[in-house]
């Protein structure tokens, strides 16, 4: 039967009316949370890419053994055990192919720093955490708003890779 005026007002078309009013928000909002997600997603990896392209060098300093978990100052590393080239670059960003994007991570262990070079001058660094998963590990952003899980053997071989020369 058709819908009239009259019929809007009683209570079984009522019902259904909010119903739909209460849906469409919460419809909306979680495709706008998912689309939000993946912006981010999208932004961070952009972030990490741009800052590897951008460097020619990148040092990986283990963290000294007299250092508390939450100081992550360059003096709390040690001198650096790796060290890549600009043609090992790229083969570091080939670790992230088919990685795990998460987004704030709290706590994770710092055991490494990765220090991005231009030349001589430091233009950004991440950490890595080796201890929290068994098979990964998690390369993090300073403020811890992102991470990256790359599998472990892969990161260990990039490491073999570059310490070899």
């Amino acid at each position: 039967p058709a819908i009239s005026n009259s019929n809007l007002l009683r209570p079984k078309y009522m019902k259904k009316i909010f119903l739909l009013l209460f849906a469409i928000p919460i419809l909306l909002g979680s495709c706008n949370d998912k689309t939000q997600k993946q912006i981010e997603e999208i932004s961070d990896k952009n972030s990490l890419t741009s800052t590897i392209s951008s460097s020619n060098m990148l040092l990986i300093r283990p963290k000294k053994s007299n250092q508390t978990e939450s100081t992550r100052s360059d003096s709390c590393f040690d001198i650096a055990l790796y060290k890549a080239k600009e043609n090992q670059i790229e083969d570091f960003k080939k670790l992230f192919d088919n990685s795990i994007y998460t987004d704030y991570c709290c706590c994770p262990q710092t055991n490494l720093s990765i220090d991005f070079y231009k030349d001589s001058k430091k233009i950004d660094h991440y950490f890595v955490d080796t201890v929290e998963f068994k098979n990964q590990v998690r390369i993090f952003e300073k403020s811890y708003q992102f991470s990256f899980l790359v599998e472990k053997h892969k990161w260990e071989n990039y490491l073999k890779e570059i310490n070899a020369e």
